[in-house]
């Protein structure tokens, strides 16, 4: 079993639920004699409960499993993050998930629709707005359209300026991953996935990701390193158990 950081997962419940969890809820997202407020419950709960199970069997080490699970949760990811009726509240930092998930896991279908969808949030959903403009460099150059040199300009100016030590260490290494990507500068892209990897490792110890299940994976850094891997044929040689990268593998 891995040990990731302080989060406990209760295995035995976990697999005994989901089934019937699954069950129930997955017909209630488009039931349309439902209240919005209830199939947007379903599908925060149904996405969920596919990236909990997909976390605990790459806990348990039964890798084989996770993939399927993650695309499985693909699509309601997508739901529960950019649809226009059933998406829950979220902010420039945690929709970061949902996008991860279906930039890595999704099919070419899903990135289409995420690539249209017009993405944006209002101003007091914005925590940082390196962070949020971060957002935004991701979904363009995931679904296949590369960022303009000052769209990127502006990006780094805002996270080289924050004030916030975690846009420092975390979200001015992934701009710089992205503009690597666009510029073709490998040393650098390899550099930023591992600073982005650094701020993972410190936060699952001492940080606010000791006890998340979200802090089981660097979704982020695994979503550069398929980048690089995509556009460039690079090899991402970071090593680390936050940076699966045989979920990635183009034989996976």
């Amino acid at each position: 079993m891995l040990k990731l950081n302080k989060a406990e997962i209760d295995f035995d419940r976990l697999f005994r639920r989901a089934p019937t969890v699954l069950a129930k809820r997955i017909p209630h997202i488009q039931d349309t004699s439902r209240d919005i407020g209830s199939r947007q419950q379903a599908t925060f709960v149904v996405a969920g409960k596919y990236i909990e199970l997909a976390y605990a069997h790459y806990v348990l080490e039964e890798y084989e499993k996770v993939k399927p699970y993650l695309q499985q949760a693909a699509p309601f990811a997508f739901l529960r993050g950019f649809d226009l009726q059933l998406k829950t509240q979220k902010v420039d930092w945690t929709i970061q998930q949902e996008m991860n998930i279906v930039l890595l896991f999704g099919s070419s279908e899903l990135l289409q629709q995420l690539q249209n969808s017009e993405w944006s949030l209002p101003d007091n959903q914005i925590i940082n707005h390196a962070c949020y403009l971060y957002d935004h460099l991701l979904l363009k150059i995931g679904t296949g359209i590369l960022p303009s040199a000052p769209l990127l300009d502006v990006a780094l100016t805002a996270a080289h300026t924050a004030k916030d030590k975690d846009v420092l260490q975390y979200i001015l290494p992934l701009i710089e991953a992205i503009q690597a990507l666009v510029d073709g500068d490998q040393v650098k892209w390899q550099a930023s996935i591992d600073k982005a990897i650094a701020w993972h490792t410190e936060q699952c110890k001492f940080g606010d990701l000791k006890e998340m299940e979200q802090g089981f994976m660097c979704l982020n850094a695994l979503t550069m390193a398929k980048l690089g891997q995509d556009l460039h044929r690079w090899s991402c040689t970071t090593q680390s158990l936050y940076l699966p990268l045989f979920l990635i593998a183009k034989d996976a």
